[in-house]
């Protein structure tokens, strides 16, 4: 294989083709800062995107952090910093959620993963099989692909994963990758998608300023989102990384009384009118500096 010759297989990059708008900002790198930058801070294009969308109905999406632990440090993700001890989410815990979720009649879709490596937890295939058989959702998560040897690629559509994201975070992809990649089959392809995820790419966040990147994303709050970390708490959204804006824990409450509790609903509807009054949502959308945390 030559140097630098491009290893993802053409059934991941089908279907990816930019809008000629779209192509020539990002091939302006002048153009494409100010216009993401605009796009960022511009209060009325973010209500125009969220007008129609119903804050107080059942959220859409629930994120499960079954493992905050990662393997890698990177520089624009806030784990490299934070030296805290980290702990698997209990099996009561995982449990409790999926009880809940069945009691709403919940299909929506499940992801089992935030800012850990999700593939460090061997239960991820036991969990998968439970959401199927109890709620019947799509299963996603993302990975950094280290560990997603074919074996384990398999066990985990076999347990019912709908889609597994791999980012590629070094220059080219991991041996393991290039391994995975041929060995499966030309059907097996529809279970992954694939995005290389550079400090000077357009896909990342200041993570509310806790890390620092070349070009941000437009905000991209996802009003229909719930988050449960590891530890059972509800922050506002995955840019929280310290749990800044906790609305509770689903140890002690039920999912559902902590989603339509007044002051959730409260701030998801500002959020929705564009209202960013929150110290955190002001630092992500870089209106103040940064709040210094202690590792």
């Amino acid at each position: 294989m030559k140097k630098n010759q491009n290893v993802v297989p053409k059934e991941l990059i089908q279907g990816k083709k930019s809008s000629w708008l779209r192509s020539i900002i990002k091939s302006n790198k002048t153009l494409h800062r100010f216009f993401y930058k605009l796009l960022r801070c511009n209060r009325y294009v973010w209500i125009l995107r969220n007008f129609w969308k119903d804050t107080d109905k059942l959220f859409s999406y629930i994120s499960i952090e079954t493992c905050p632990i990662c393997n890698r440090k990177c520089s624009f993700c806030p784990i490299s910093q934070d030296k805290t001890p980290k702990r698997l989410m209990t099996n009561e815990l995982f449990d409790k959620i999926i009880r809940e979720l069945k009691e709403l009649d919940y299909r929506q879709e499940i992801i089992l993963s935030l800012y850990g490596e999700p593939l460090l937890d061997k239960r991820l295939e036991k969990f998968t099989k439970k959401i199927k058989v109890e709620l019947g959702s799509r299963v996603t998560f993302f990975t950094n692909g280290d560990f997603l040897t074919t074996k384990r690629f398999r066990k985990l559509v076999s347990a019912g994963v709908d889609l597994i994201v791999v980012t590629q975070h070094d220059p080219e992809p991991s041996e393991t990758i290039k391994n995975l990649f041929s060995q499966i089959s030309s059907a097996e392809w529809k279970y992954i998608s694939y995005k290389t995820i550079k400090e000077d790419s357009q896909i990342l966040t200041n993570r509310a300023e806790l890390v620092k990147v070349s070009t941000l994303h437009p905000i991209s709050c996802i009003l229909s989102l719930v988050i449960v970390r590891a530890d059972g708490s509800v922050p506002i959204c995955c840019n929280d990384y310290y749990n800044e804006v906790n609305f509770g824990n689903v140890n002690q409450k039920k999912l559902i009384n902590i989603w339509n509790s007044p002051f959730y609903r409260r701030i998801r509807n500002k959020l929705k009118r564009g209202i960013f009054n929150l110290a955190i949502c002001k630092r992500c959308r870089g209106v103040l500096p940064s709040k210094k945390y202690e590792a």
